[in-house]
């Protein structure tokens, strides 16, 4: 078959074909175009809402200033760890929750700002890092023990058993003697590290540990009570029984009590006939007073009550159960840093 022989365009025709060609090149690029952008502006819409739906906004929070009467807005929540907005600190301006009167209170790193709020775990914080300090201080001590109550079956047996041992003694005064609770008031102004000695270099007062100040450890829940006014703060510490080293509140914040080892020690030391079996001793509440100023303590006073039911003592041979309690006031002041 013959090969269809190919025509020649006119000049007339080659413009036409020319012209619908032109045309298809920028309907194309017109529709191209078109759809960068619908993709552009899709894409950019995407990553908005992305950032807005996946990202907390940070809402900036109102901040009343002191005297103005006007109530700070809640701030909503987010769903996320965004901190609210701060007040710069050459505004004037002081946070709701900071109370006025702060005295220059010490925060949790010992800083000059008061806690914002009487917020337990806050406060517990302050406290801890202030008594951590003010154990490795010097200080004045004073304390105050009195036996409230000892109730002993057969009192004047055993007292006549003592004496013939340790002339002058007495159950109340064994007894009351290693607890501190002797009636009288001890003072003492020691320097940061020290250990009283008496003459013979010896410890002047039964277990000074027990009365030193320690680095505590209380926790929010262990301040009961609690109240702060400026540098001064409140609280109470639960009673608890047969306490040991950090076993409560009471625990935690001082050493100020005593176990069934330490006092069957302490008594068969002095007086040999005597021993004690079993001991359950209730320590507390405690009340505690504490001025914190600049991260440091700078006046401490506590007081407490304790008792003991039973305390089960054998006298010689002869068993006896006894029942007792105390009351303490302790004061610590004139720091040195």
């Amino acid at each position: 078959m013959a090969k269809k022989e190919k025509r020649e365009l006119t000049p007339e025709e080659k413009a036409e074909k020319l012209e619908k060609k032109l045309k298809k090149r920028k309907l194309f690029a017109d529709s191209f175009f078109k759809a960068v952008a619908v993709f552009v502006t899709l894409a950019l819409i995407f990553s908005v809402a992305y950032i807005a739906f996946s990202r907390p906004t940070v809402v900036p929070q109102q901040i009343a200033v002191q005297g103005s009467g006007t109530t700070p807005a809640a701030a909503p929540s987010t769903g996320g760890n965004t901190a609210p907005a701060t007040t710069p600190s050459d505004s004037g301006t002081t946070p709701a929750s900071t109370p006025a009167d702060n005295g220059g209170s010490s925060d949790n790193n010992g800083g000059d700002a008061a806690p914002a709020s009487n917020d337990p775990a806050t406060v517990a914080g302050v406290i801890n890092s202030a008594m951590a300090a003010a154990a490795n201080a010097g200080y004045t001590w004073s304390r105050t023990g009195n036996i409230t109550e000892l109730n002993v079956p057969s009192k004047d047996t055993l007292n006549k058993i003592i004496s013939g041992v340790s002339e002058g003694s007495t159950v109340d005064s064994v007894v009351g003697g290693f607890l501190g609770a002797k009636g009288n008031t001890e003072t003492l102004t020691i320097s940061a590290g020290q250990t009283p000695m008496n003459e013979e270099g010896t410890d002047k007062y039964y277990h000074w540990d027990h009365y030193k100040i320690i680095p505590t450890s209380v926790t929010a829940e262990d301040l009961q009570n609690l109240q702060v006014n400026g540098n001064e703060y409140t609280f109470t510490l639960a009673a608890c029984q047969n306490p040991s080293p950090g076993s409560a509140g009471f625990s935690r914040f001082s050493n100020d009590y005593v176990t069934l080892d330490e006092v069957n020690t302490e008594i068969k030391a002095n007086v040999s006939v005597v021993s004690v079996s079993d001991m359950t001793a209730t320590f507390g509440p405690m009340n505690v007073k504490m001025t914190i100023e600049n991260g440091k303590v700078t006046a401490l006073h506590y007081d407490y009550t304790a008792s003991v039911n039973p305390m089960n003592l054998k006298a010689t041979i002869i068993p006896i159960s006894a029942n007792g309690a105390m009351q303490v006031s302790a004061d610590y002041t004139n720091f040195k840093y």
